[in-house]
């Protein structure tokens, strides 16, 4: 039983790194491209 609980903790938690980290790559996909629009209105 209780290896079922620990494996079931050990799931939950690879699942919640794997949505930060997600969440992670899209914030900086999301500077990145700000980045590029303020370089694009720097050079005009």
């Amino acid at each position: 039983m209780w290896v079922l609980v620990k494996y079931l903790l050990l799931v939950s938690l690879g699942m919640g790194i794997g949505i930060v980290l997600m969440c992670i790559m899209q914030v900086g996909k999301e500077a990145d491209r700000e980045m590029e629009l303020f370089k694009e209105r720097e050079e005009k």
